[in-house]
């Protein structure tokens, strides 16, 4: 099945007498994970459109419930790796990556699973997001 034939039409619907502007939204609120500690659960190397990057998950924080499914919470971060002249890949001292991977005295990135982490925030576009150093 190729991707256009995955992607449903829109439907057109007539809902714009029940339209009221602005309303309130539920918002995640993530102070009661800020400071909390936890440990590494999972770190996943892949390759996008810019170079290879690390994506790194804490272990589950909460769940909740959205649409009959029980969905966790997790803090993640994205940490990139770069290829040098010789296609060596890895990170480059001093880097963000090079700095993380020294706090936390690993070499390798299966290292890192288990190390703890204390729970952070950070907000893009807008919205937070959980994270650690």
């Amino acid at each position: 099945m190729t991707e256009q034939e995955t992607k449903q039409e829109p439907k057109e619907v007539d809902i714009q007498d029940k339209i009221i502007g602005e309303i309130e939204l539920p918002k995640f609120d993530p102070t009661k994970y800020i400071g909390m500690k936890s440990k590494i659960a999972s770190v996943k190397t892949f390759e996008g459109k810019f170079g290879y990057y690390i994506d790194i998950e804490s272990l589950p924080l909460d769940t909740f419930e959205k649409d009959g499914e029980t969905k966790e919470i997790k803090a993640t971060k994205r940490l990139s790796i770069h290829t040098n002249d010789k296609n060596e890949i890895g990170w480059g001292k001093g880097t963000v990556t090079g700095d993380f991977m020294k706090k936390y005295e690993c070499d390798k990135l299966k290292d890192l699973i288990d190390k703890e982490i204390v729970i952070q925030t950070i907000t893009k576009s807008g919205k937070d997001f959980l994270t650690f150093n």
